[in-house]
């Protein structure tokens, strides 16, 4: 598989993370220093990427379920494994949740939450469907068509930029430790999992280029939050729920062919999503298919989470719902960034020290 591949669907998930939960989670965390707390996120996946393909090097051609299952057994590989299949599931279902509403916010305003969700899904099911290899060839079309979309509706609030909002730029006390949405945001960190699901001989990437590209996704993220808090302010910036959208509709521009500046920023958010989405269904659907009954069809599995997705996606009724959701699913995503990859880390050194002796 080609490393360009690789890079540009590491790329993509993290940007479909970072315009999803990401802006208005930084700054509900804090007033001021925002850049600390984005620095702080990006510091810890790039220490945690190097202990997971550290790891994962010293198993060739296996992926994270048959190290488990060949050096802690298929008990232990549950243990471990399964918390990660529901963190994926929550963050699946919030994902889609969080998008269609903001798609009917925009675009669909009379369309039913059920419909909407429906036809979001039915993408997610085609791409899990067709599975990872498939989602990553996908990747670089998705990266030409969205990438411009992306960058026009950052960039077109810059006129309106008051720039006296930045400060203060420093907080000494770090208090966005002490704030739940700050966790929150550790599930973008999640988004170098997949990397697991390959087998080394298929993934040509070294760490030297994720770091790279988790360069260039900092920049992204920096630019999401400061967008809005440079055109808003933090008093007014915290109010809104979706603060990169609105940071768009700031700015009138007669030539553009949509009549509503934010068409941009919610079709290429929902793009992206639907890709972070499809990855994470085929995550675990793969995850059960391999742990559980390897006997049945993985696009039987896929089909069925498929449509409890559906459901619990029906079963939240407002926002505020989900963000209690959210908050739940943060401590789950804090085992699988940081436990998951020191685990595979740890068995790595083991079976190294197991060879040379």
């Amino acid at each position: 598989m080609n490393k360009y591949l690789l890079l540009t669907i590491f790329l993509l998930l993290h940007l479909a993370a970072i315009f999803t939960f990401f802006p208005d989670r930084i700054i509900a965390s804090t007033s001021k220093g925002h850049w600390e707390a984005i620095t702080l996120i990006f510091m810890l996946e790039i220490v945690f990427i190097w202990f997971y393909m550290n790891g994962l090097s010293k198993f060739p051609g296996e992926t994270i379920v048959d190290i488990c299952l060949r050096t802690i057994g298929r008990w232990g590989a549950c243990v471990l494994l399964l918390p990660l299949v529901v963190f994926l599931m929550g963050q699946m279902v919030l994902l889609i949740y969080y998008q269609t509403s903001q798609i009917r916010a925009v675009l669909l305003q009379s369309t039913p939450t059920a419909a909407t969700t429906f036809l979001f899904l039915v993408l997610c099911f085609y791409g899990a469907w067709k599975g990872l290899a498939a989602l990553i060839h996908a990747s670089i079309g998705l990266f030409v068509l969205f990438i411009p979309f992306i960058l026009f509706s950052m960039l077109i609030g810059i006129k309106n930029f008051n720039f006296n909002y930045i400060f203060p730029v420093w907080d000494g006390t770090f208090s966005f430790l002490h704030h739940a949405d700050f966790y929150i945001c550790f599930t973008i960190l999640s988004s170098f999992l997949f990397l697991g699901m390959i087998p080394q001989k298929e993934r040509p990437v070294r760490f030297g280029r994720l770091a790279v590209g988790l360069g260039v996704v900092y920049v992204f993220g920096m630019g999401s939050v400061y967008i809005p808090l440079l055109v808003f302010g933090q008093e007014s910036a915290v109010l809104l729920q979706y603060p990169m959208l609105m940071a768009s509709d700031t700015i009138d521009l007669e030539w553009v062919v949509f009549d509503w500046l934010p068409s941009f920023s919610v079709v290429s958010s929902s793009g992206l999503a639907v890709l972070m989405a499809s990855v994470l269904l085929w995550m675990s659907s793969s995850l059960l298919h391999q742990l559980l009954v390897p006997k049945l069809n993985i696009k039987w599995m896929v089909s069925m989470l498929s449509l409890l997705v559906y459901i619990l996606c029906l079963f939240i009724p407002n926002i505020e719902v989900m963000n209690r959701y959210l908050q739940l699913n943060a401590f789950v995503s804090l085992f699988c960034v940081i436990g998951l990859p020191m685990m595979i880390f740890i068995l790595g050194r083991w079976r190294g020290k197991k060879v040379s002796t």
